[in-house]
């Protein structure tokens, strides 16, 4: 899985993850949001099983539960504080859009009959 970084992208990247858990506090700083099996959106590549994010203000509007799939724009960097689970981690996720039968994400899935 992360055993060839180089071949990552080094831009702004679409991904798609699921929502493993939500930890609310009283002080903003310390409520997290915990994205599991984080995939690239162009091919379906997993790049992390799971890393934790700043449940910010664009993660509460879009309303989520456990088990959301969710999709976000974020930067790959490498993980020198140990926030996710390999030797990468996901910054500043931006654009981010709850996946469901109601909602589409950035991408909606085309689906055929071929």
């Amino acid at each position: 899985m992360e055993d060839n970084l180089q071949n990552l992208p080094k831009i702004r990247t679409r991904f798609r993850g699921v929502v493993e858990s939500i930890s609310i506090d009283p002080n903003p700083e310390k409520a997290r949001i915990l994205i599991k099996d984080i995939t690239l959106l162009v091919s379906g590549r997993k790049v992390i099983y799971a890393q934790d994010f700043y449940y910010s203000y664009r993660f509460r509007k879009q309303n989520l539960k456990q088990g959301d799939p969710v999709e976000f724009d974020a930067r790959i960097r490498p993980d020198k504080r140990g926030v996710s689970s390999g030797k990468i981690r996901l910054n500043y996720p931006t654009k981010i859009y709850k996946q469901g039968p109601d909602q589409a994400g950035l991408f909606p899935e085309v689906r055929s009959n071929i």
